[in-house]
């Protein structure tokens, strides 16, 4: 009976171990953990992007969905935030790879005509870079540094905006006072650590084909 019972104890603390996250808010990547490689994703810009010809001293990859209102409604953040890095050494790449239609490559290349987007916009169809990445909301961002190890994950700053249906913006905790990201590029630059490393990503969900 004792034995019964030490082997029921085991195997119940291996399958709760098996339920332990990654991250804080990511089951599947966690800080420190290497960017996966992706190879020949379509580009708004019309070639394909792979991420073993990106050479930048940090690189931020964003799932974003055209259709989703908190995506638009960070639009003009996501545009400004990669404008003030052009002159760096900073790469910005956004990731679309919902299965609507419009959140496909052509309607990707009117919503980024439309919002200013001046980085590439690719479309990971097969989901994989998705999964890999444990990307579960638009928007959601991942900053990787000169060695591709996760820096950062989550949130763009600390109050989402969402577009309305009339076309008015508003962030849903007020002006934002903390922007992760644009503060965990800027410690990559100086050469110093992340402060702030997770934060939880809020918007539309990811759709992933079964």
């Amino acid at each position: 009976m004792k034995l019964i019972v030490k082997t029921l104890i085991i195997g119940l603390t291996l399958s709760l171990s098996g339920l332990v996250f990654a991250g804080k808010y990511n089951s599947i990547i966690s800080i420190g953990d290497p960017m996966p490689a992706f190879n020949d994703l379509p580009s708004i810009s019309g070639k394909n992007v792979s991420s073993a010809e990106l050479n930048e001293d940090v690189l931020v990859l964003v799932s974003l969905a055209n259709h989703c209102p908190w995506v638009k409604g960070m639009d003009e953040d996501l545009v400004n935030l990669a404008n003030s890095f052009e002159e760096e050494s900073v790469r910005i790449i956004g990731l679309s790879m919902n299965h609507r239609e419009d959140d496909r490559l052509p309607t990707m290349k009117i919503h980024a005509e439309k919002n200013g987007y001046q980085f590439e916009y690719l479309y990971d169809e097969s989901q994989e870079l998705g999964r890999m990445l444990g990307a579960t909301r638009t928007p959601e961002y991942f900053v990787f540094n000169k060695e591709r190890e996760l820096v950062y994950t989550g949130a763009l700053y600390d109050s989402p905006a969402k577009m309305n249906s009339d076309g008015t913006v508003k962030h849903i905790n007020g002006d934002p006072t903390q922007f992760y990201v644009n503060d965990a590029i800027i410690s990559l630059l100086e050469g110093k650590e992340v402060a702030i490393k997770e934060t939880r990503a809020h918007g539309c969900s990811v759709k992933y084909v079964q």
